[in-house]
């Protein structure tokens, strides 16, 4: 019995480093330690192993339950970024609240779905679905990325009869038609900046007040059919010579994250006198590096007003876990962020079948 009692301390005592590392990524550069960064991803696993081990010493009736019991309530605040109580997803009313400002940020994936071995007549359907919730939701800013028009559905002529008469993309074509990173607006816009061609921040005007909108689509993994193997041979333990160039393609894309940030958002979001809104898709999760540097700076509207635990990557099925059947682990990886000058009225995750993405609403209110 004691050898067993010895065996099961040192796995906790493993598990109990394992949940601290896991939460180290946002004092660490990529660039000088990637490990705590690739770590990050295993927060969630790592709290649910250690509970097991409390709820294991306890019918031991044993004190080692006391390891895991202090290392999770030393790393307990790390928990309000997957979950969060007491928020709401009811937009207010705006005669209650005429400086209000809601925003939907939505990676649109091209309208292909969840996959992209689709027919161009899905891309039509997808998007006429896209217009009806947009219909149906009314935002004022639409912080659209892989957004490109579908192939006879004249979406954009249809944005502009419910109002959207103000549109901006990181790419234009010669018919003024804008594609990638887009802003579809029912404010007027004043001022438009292209940081690079995936990234776009416009100026607006709300009851004579200014707002920043920075729409942005963060570096992604790039991953294709051989990555999605690997990740699902590593998901079951299986880590092969092959598997070198999924990690390198991980490596690869946090460091950009790194540069993306320091060289391009960064100065946007710290240089302006003016209440900001960042959204978009991150392609990184809650407590990472990236996470970290930008909740320095500006305040997680779902960490305001979320409710439950959320997931935005939908990746082609249905999971309530961040880690399951599918090839890739879903994560919260969509998300808006505001600076001083506004708090958060409501947040909602929609679920729909258009994108291999959810969309995210928020109301926003700019304080006088």
């Amino acid at each position: 019995m004691k050898i067993i009692r010895a065996i099961l301390f040192t796995l906790n005592l493993i598990l109990a480093i394992g949940l601290v590392l896991t939460t180290v990524a946002g004092a660490v550069k990529p660039s000088q330690m990637l490990l705590p960064s690739l770590l990050a991803y295993g927060y969630l696993p790592m709290l649910a192993a250690n509970v097991l081990m409390v709820l294991l010493w306890l019918l031991m009736k044993r004190w080692e339950a006391l390891l895991s019991v202090a290392v999770i309530a030393l790393r307990w605040s790390m928990v309000g970024l997957f979950f969060q109580v007491g928020g709401t997803t009811k937009v207010p009313a705006a005669e209650e609240h005429p400086s209000m400002v809601t925003l939907m940020s939505y990676n649109v994936h091209m309208f292909y779905g969840t996959d992209q071995d689709v027919p161009p007549a899905r891309t039509d359907s997808n998007a006429a679905e896209f217009l009806k919730l947009v219909q149906k939701h009314r935002p004022d800013v639409l912080c659209l990325q892989e957004y490109q028009a579908p192939r006879s559905l004249a979406l954009i002529d249809s944005l502009v009869q419910e109002g959207y008469n103000h549109y901006y993309g990181t790419r234009t074509s010669s018919g003024g038609r804008p594609s990638g990173t887009v802003v579809f607006s029912r404010l007027p816009i004043s001022y438009v900046s292209r940081i690079d061609n995936s990234k776009l921040m416009v100026e607006l005007m709300q009851e004579g007040q200014r707002l920043r909108v920075c729409c942005v689509h963060m570096d992604s993994y790039q991953f294709d059919n051989k990555d999605r193997e690997e990740l699902e041979r590593m998901r079951h333990g299986e880590v092969q010579e092959s598997s070198r160039r999924t990690l390198g393609k991980v490596k690869e894309t946090i460091l950009s994250h790194e540069t993306e940030w320091e060289q391009r958002l960064k100065p946007v979001v710290t240089g302006s006198s003016v209440p900001m809104v960042l959204a978009g898709d991150m392609n990184d999760i809650p407590g990472s590096w990236l996470y970290r540097q930008i909740t320095k700076e500006m305040k997680d509207t779902y960490c305001e007003k979320g409710m439950g635990f959320v997931t935005t990557y939908n990746g082609g099925d249905e999971q309530l876990l961040p880690i399951g059947s599918g090839w890739l682990p879903k994560f919260r990886i969509d998300m808006v962020f505001h600076s001083d000058g506004l708090r958060t009225l409501s947040y909602r995750r929609i679920k729909t079948r258009m994108s291999d993405h959810y969309p995210v609403l928020t109301a926003v209110e700019l304080e006088n």
